[in-house]
């Protein structure tokens, strides 16, 4: 590095090295809505970061990660684009400076970097058709992720749903990148295309559990929310565990009964207030447990299944797609008590959802490209 200055002077150049970061994960893009996005990414150096951004021929902005006025510096990078236009192409590039000692005065910096030029489009609720394909219970297996993306057609796809057991258990950063996110980057996503998680009881278990967000990071900073992408009022619904609070296996550090009540207080209160919510020609939930998971009873004795099934039923919901239970099953609406199908996708299947504003088409294709299942759910409403 160049020496640091002597004069005192504040004026004068923070020392810097001849030194690039390097890109060694992503980037990609998670749950973006129609006029925001999150870009995330890592380095092999802690460095600040910025994504240059625009849409076709206009200028360049930058974005920033930004704490109480500081510049973030980390080896994982997580920046929010704000203020996009619905539906609109943008271009991005990545950049990184390394940062190597952060004394009060003159930081020890390097030399910006800066990835080639990607893109993504913004969702919206005016596009005529959606098109997203669903998996599950990947379970960390690599050659299971591989030949699923296989089956996925890349150019016209909006967004890709994982419902959740990406994983046996959370157990490190580098667990996440390899078993599950870069796997799926490099297969089907490719800097451009959205993923989005629907948490898995799996998913929720181990010792770097509670750091996963940080990877899937979502701008309600939860795990359950709503997106509007063509027809579609997409409500991405976060089952939690499977088993009860109790279990000793959880050693009391669960506390997911709570957390699902103020989930379904939430989804009752979006459903019945958001105008998107009742006028979209669909709502289709996507979760990890197709009953809704595990749940407190309430002092009138009602389960949680049936009160997420009666909420889901007075929402209007068309259609679940969920996974969990490592097989294909379809149950037609009019099933125990519920007013929609639910489609549960196998472990090694991908369905293929295409929506318009008169029906959804679901094609369900097994892992060696044979379609399993076929089914259109017609709009309600007019």
């Amino acid at each position: 590095c160049t020496a640091r200055p002597t004069t005192g002077n504040a004026d004068d150049p923070h020392p810097v090295c001849p030194v690039k970061a390097v890109i060694t994960r992503g980037p990609y893009l998670h749950a973006p809505t129609d006029t925001s996005a999150i870009i995330t990414w890592m380095t092999d150096l802690p460095a600040h970061s910025r994504v240059l951004y625009n849409a076709p021929g206009q200028p360049e902005k930058p974005a920033f990660s930004t704490t109480d006025g500081m510049k973030s510096v980390s080896t994982l990078h997580t920046i929010r684009l704000s203020g996009l236009r619905p539906g609109q192409r943008y271009q991005y590039r990545v950049a990184a400076t390394p940062v190597f000692d952060l004394p009060a005065y003159w930081p020890k910096t390097g030399v910006e970097m800066q990835s080639e030029t990607f893109s993504f489009t913004t969702f919206d609720a005016r596009k005529a058709t959606v098109k997203f394909a669903s998996i599950s219970d990947t379970h960390e297996s690599i050659g299971r992720i591989d030949t699923l993306m296989q089956r996925i057609r890349y150019d016209s796809l909006d967004f890709l749903v994982q419902t959740g057991d990406a994983f046996n258990g959370v157990t490190s950063e580098t667990q996440v990148w390899d078993r599950w996110l870069s796997p799926i980057i490099n297969g089907a996503l490719h800097q451009s295309i959205p993923l989005m998680l629907a948490r898995g009881n799996h998913d929720t278990r181990g010792p770097f559990a509670r750091e996963l967000a940080k990877y899937v990071p979502i701008e309600e900073n939860r795990f359950y929310f709503s997106r509007d992408i063509g027809p579609v009022h997409l409500l991405v619904v976060d089952t939690g565990e499977d088993k009860p609070d109790s279990t000793q296996v959880y050693a009391s550090l669960n506390h997911f009964e709570a957390y699902r009540h103020t989930e379904l207080a939430w989804f009752k209160h979006h459903t019945t207030t958001s105008a998107r919510a009742r006028s979209a020609p669909f709502r289709i939930v996507v979760l990890h447990q197709p009953t809704w998971g595990w749940g407190w009873i309430s002092p009138a004795s009602d389960s949680a299944r049936t009160a997420w099934t009666n909420a889901a039923n007075t929402a209007g919901v068309d259609l679940v797609i969920a996974g969990h239970n490592h097989r294909f099953s379809f149950s037609p609406a009019g099933t125990q008590g519920r007013n929609y199908p639910v489609l549960v996708v196998g472990q090694d299947q991908v369905a293929k959802v295409q929506a318009t504003a008169k029906e959804i088409r679901v094609q369900l294709i097994g892992k060696d490209g044979n379609e399993v299942t076929t089914f259109v759910v017609p709009a309600k409403r007019k």
